[in-house]
């Protein structure tokens, strides 16, 4: 189902006609949910993330040389009403893993934490330390790809 909608925006002094197009899909199976998925559990959530205790928030194989992994990144203390996302970007080469956090939003000012990648034989382990008080819980959405 889409539907159109039309927008007058004005622009210094000069106003600006604008069309807009909704569009919405219908997902019948979710990513990472399918039969296929090599993963493991997608998405994953993980509670009682308390200060200074290293958690993992996720283990996923990864055999082989080359292989690609992004996770979608919430630490959140709803009771607190704080939260924090970020995105996290993986390569992994044989028994080394490189990876990056970056578009970080949120509370990151208020939820401090450090994140590591572990390999364990042939798993990654995406490790959170919090800084943070609180008790935070963690969502995580991850999507890979094979070399």
């Amino acid at each position: 189902m889409s539907e159109i909608k039309r927008i007058r925006v004005t622009v210094g002094q000069q106003p600006i006609q604008v069309t807009v197009k909704e569009e919405s899909i219908k997902v019948t199976s979710p990513v990472g949910l399918s039969g296929g998925w090599p993963f493991g559990e997608n998405p994953k959530r993980v509670e009682g993330i308390i200060q200074n205790v290293p958690t993992i928030l996720d283990r996923l194989e990864m055999p082989g040389n080359y292989r690609v992994v992004k996770w979608l990144l919430l630490l959140a203390d709803d009771a607190n009403g704080v939260g924090v996302g970020s995105e996290i970007n993986a390569f992994i080469r044989g028994g080394v893993v490189e990876f990056t956090e970056y578009a970080i939003l949120g509370d990151y000012q208020v939820i401090n934490y450090d994140l590591d990648l572990v390999i364990d034989g042939n798993f990654v382990q995406l490790l959170v330390t919090s800084q943070y008080s609180g008790t935070l819980e963690a969502k995580t959405v991850k999507i890979g790809i094979f070399s």
